[in-house]
């Protein structure tokens, strides 16, 4: 703990990614702010534990899809601050139990004469495909990540006026399973796996509400890196200027009431009765922490914002995760002989053969049921060897994979069964590698839905975007059309978790956006200006200025 006033400028309520970012600008603005957290330490979905082994587990958030891209990377120097995102040129591995398999780089090219070891029709598609998404992600999705939303109607209207804005609507438009109709994909094998980078973050293969999102997760997913020492070393480098700028934290805070006096917030009380008052609060707390556990209902007058809370929507699917501690050579795969690639991939995908495998997945899932475990795994130390430290013990790798699963399963409780489940995703790896039999496995553990929300309480059934991607829960509406842009009726109090625009996933969005309202609303010196590609994107009339 530092500092013992119990007067701040802000406070902010959760130290996770958003409330670290959301503190450090307010802080070095000048305010005097506290960050309460309810855990040891900070980070939350930023977890890396070592668990007193000589190797680093990710237990939540390990691929980074903006990275460099994030306002607060320029904005706190972080490359200097020890944040190294590590983006190998081959992305993704598809396994198929004939030995081949397909593969995806950086380089989309490449990608393409991969994918014409399949189709050569399919190259010449994705190719085009590949060149419209990132175009739509870099001139217009991503700039809007990081500025306020406008209601759907009026952002259409908007992007209808230039004709990259009008393919942007039409792609939107589309679910994970039409866009491969769309863009004219025959392969089964190549439409299963652009379907499942479409849906590997939660969204139903039949599902148009959210089409904005594929563009993302093919490119971004295609582009993605994982933090060099773990993912903990970006919450730690967030933490530097929070402290630095004479920022406040108290760990081991549970916060059970958020101080409302007259549709005006006044501070927060703690689970030991001690109270801290500020100008604002900032929440980073899910909608039904916030205003239904956190606040009296007589208290919000607004009825919007209660209903909406109530009727919060938690996601389908969450996921079940197995961590591996070998002695031995990292893994490598039998498909190598088809493509050597493979073994340098930093993501492999098992189990899904066609779009068929993978829609009968969610579907099983969906239904609470537990089937193989089909999923994606990675190699950290493949990558980054300081995530594990040999010693006199000899080359160790860390594994990690992951699979859909559901919070409820039929007939029966994760902690009965996980550490099968996990022996179970062990298996999965070793029946398309080469030499995981000769390794040593040291040190094993398995991480449930159950446990997701154990550990992370936001994440209420162990869903870890904070509440459901859908159309009345993203955007504008995200989490209710008065306040998606973070302030909310109640004076002096602010949202910014990943329940608020625009979502989860490690953006860092709703805590630089709710940074920018309150440093406007407390009168603070703005230090930071928008990424260049904002103003680009407001110039070229893509997103509102």
């Amino acid at each position: 703990m530092t500092g013992a006033q119990n007067e701040y400028d802000a406070i902010v309520i959760g130290g996770g990614p958003n409330g670290l970012t959301c503190g450090s600008y307010l802080a070095k603005a000048g305010a005097n702010v506290l960050l309460l957290e309810k855990k040891w330490e900070t980070g939350g979905g930023l977890a890396t534990d070592d668990f007193q082994t000589p190797f680093r587990f990710n237990l939540h958030a390990i691929y980074m899809m903006m990275a460099e891209l994030m306002p607060p990377y320029d904005d706190f120097d972080l490359a200097n601050n020890n944040v190294e995102f590590i983006r190998p040129e081959t992305q993704m591995a598809f396994h198929y139990d004939d030995g081949k398999a397909l593969v995806f780089y950086t380089d989309p090219k490449k990608s393409a004469e991969s994918i014409a070891k399949f189709s050569t029709e399919d190259a010449k598609v994705f190719e085009k495909m590949y060149a419209e998404f990132k175009q739509i992600c870099d001139e217009i999705l991503i700039p809007a990540t990081y500025v306020h939303p406008i209601p759907a109607l009026d952002n259409v209207e908007l992007l209808e006026e230039t004709e990259l804005g009008k393919r942007c609507v039409e792609v939107s438009e589309q679910s994970p399973e039409s866009m491969l109709d769309f863009y004219g994909f025959k392969d089964p094998r190549v439409r299963g796996a652009l379907l499942y980078i479409s849906t590997m973050w939660g969204l139903d293969p039949d599902s148009t509400s959210v089409g904005y999102m594929i563009p993302l997760y093919v490119y971004r997913m295609l582009n993605a890196s994982i933090v060099a020492g773990g993912s903990h070393t970006l919450s730690s480098a967030l933490n530097t200027p929070f402290k630095a700028n004479k920022g406040h934290i108290i760990e081991c805070a549970d916060v059970t009431k958020i101080i409302v006096e007259n549709n005006k917030t006044r501070g927060v009380r703690l689970a030991d009765g001690r109270e801290f008052f500020g100008k604002v609060v900032v929440s980073t707390l899910n909608p039904e922490q916030t205003f239904l556990k956190c606040i009296e209902e007589e208290e919000i007058h607004d009825e919007d914002v209660v209903d909406a809370a109530k009727l919060w929507k938690w996601e389908g699917r969450s996921f079940f995760t197995a961590h591996f501690g070998i002695k031995g050579n990292a893994p490598e795969f039998k498909a190598a002989a088809f493509n050597p690639d493979v073994n340098i991939a930093l993501v492999h995908v098992f189990g899904f053969e066609t779009e068929g495998d993978v829609k009968r997945h969610i579907a099983e899932v969906s239904e609470g049921k537990v089937g193989k475990p089909a999923g994606h795994f990675t190699c950290t130390t493949q990558f980054d060897p300081f995530q594990a430290s040999p010693g006199p013990y000899g080359p160790l790798h860390t594994l990690r994979y992951e699979t859909w699963a559901s919070y409820e399963i039929d007939g029966k409780h994760w902690d009965e069964m996980k550490h099968d489940y996990r022996q179970q995703c062990y298996d999965m790896i070793g029946r398309y590698s080469t030499n995981l039999g000769e390794a040593k496995l040291l040190f094993k553990f398995a991480h449930s839905p159950l446990d997701i929300e154990r550990r992370l309480h936001t994440m209420k059934k162990g869903s870890i975007k904070h509440g459901e991607y859908d159309a009345l829960q993203m955007g504008y509406l995200r989490p209710n059309e008065d306040c998606s842009r973070h302030r909310t009726p109640i004076e002096g109090l602010y949202l910014a978790g990943a329940s608020s625009y625009p979502g989860g996933m490690i953006l860092l969005g709703s805590g630089y956006l709710a940074s920018n309202v309150v440093a406007e609303d407390l009168g603070l010196d703005k230090w930071w200006t928008p990424p260049d590609y904002i103003g680009k994107a407001q110039e070229k009339g893509y997103i509102p200025s």
